[in-house]
C-alpha cells in the first residue's frame, strides 16, 4: 500500500441491495426470498457479517404513517417495483451468503433510512 492511496472498497457497502433468503420464524417478521439493504457502516465492509434490513413491496393496509417503514420508489432502488425498507427488522447474516449486489439505494433513500434507523434504535 502506498502512502496517500485509499484502500479499495471490499465487501458490501451501505445502501447495497442483495437478495436474501430469510427464514420463517413466525409472527410479522419478513420471510422468504426478498431484497434487503445493507445498513452497516462501510468501515465494516471487510467483516464476516453484514447487517441488513429487509424490503417489501406490500403496501401498508392504511395510510397511517410508520416511521420505521421507509418508502423507496423503484427509480431510487433499481428494483422492478416500488417498495419499503423495514427498518424495524434488522438482521445480521454471514457475508459469505450474499451474492451480488443486485441494486443500490439512491443517496436520498439512504438518508431516509438513516432517519428511520435512528427512530427504531432510539439514537
Amino acid at each position: 500500500m502506498s502512502i496517500g492511496r485509499a484502500v479499495p472498497q471490499v465487501g458490501p457497502r451501505k445502501g447495497d441491495i442483495f437478495v436474501v433468503e430469510f427464514p420463517d420464524v413466525g409472527g410479522h417478521v419478513q420471510a422468504g426470498r426478498r431484497p434487503a439493504v445493507v445498513v452497516q457502516a462501510d468501515h465494516f465492509s471487510r467483516s464476516g457479517t453484514v447487517v441488513l434490513c429487509p424490503m417489501t413491496s406490500s403496501a401498508p393496509a392504511d395510510d397511517h404513517p410508520r416511521p420505521h417503514r421507509v418508502p423507496v420508489a423503484r427509480a431510487e432502488s433499481g428494483l422492478d417495483r416500488d417498495g419499503w425498507v423495514k427498518a424495524d427488522q434488522l438482521v445480521t447474516v454471514p457475508a459469505a451468503v450474499l451474492r451480488g449486489p443486485v441494486a443500490r439505494l439512491a443517496p436520498a433513500a439512504i438518508d431516509r433510512l438513516d432517519v428511520a434507523l435512528r427512530f427504531v434504535l432510539d439514537l
